[in-house]
């Protein structure tokens, strides 16, 4: 029973489906995944510049310089283990009711994992930015002395 005293099966619209039966969960869910999908696609590209602008800067290796390029090879294999996760997510059928419970389980690893990324990636931009000529040495092809 919902709050306003009608069970699910008294209301109109027919079971898994939204906006008066024009899309159902299965599609929401797949577009949802397909949106988080290209987010992940960013931010690898992103990580995949950091990780070129770590490995072409080996004048400055100290610690912070360690610590970035352990956080960028982390982010990017969890994050290619999390696009594997979203991949079988935005193939599979949540309407199957034999599918509901893994795929939302793998829904709720995935969401963990896209968290864990994203302090990574928090931390990662923080040394990076404490840290600026590791960046600015290997963009202006040019080694400041200080």
């Amino acid at each position: 029973m919902t709050k306003d005293g009608m069970s699910v099966e008294e209301t109109s619209n027919p079971p898994n489906s939204l906006d008066s039966g024009t899309t159902t969960v299965n599609q929401y869910a797949t577009k949802k995944t397909l949106a988080v999908g290209n987010l992940e696609i960013a931010l690898i590209a992103t990580n995949a510049i950091q990780l070129k602008t770590l490995l072409g800067n080996t004048s400055n290796k100290d610690t912070l310089w360690l610590v970035g390029l352990i956080l960028v090879c982390a982010s990017l294999i969890i994050q290619i283990f999390n696009a594997c996760i979203l991949v079988l997510l935005g193939t599979d059928d949540i309407s199957k009711k034999g599918h509901q419970h893994r795929l939302v389980s793998l829904n709720n690893f995935s969401l963990m994992l896209s968290v864990l990324v994203t302090i990574i990636n928090v931390v990662l931009n923080i040394i990076v930015a404490i840290e600026p000529q590791i960046l600015n040495q290997t963009l202006n092809g040019t080694k400041n002395f200080h």
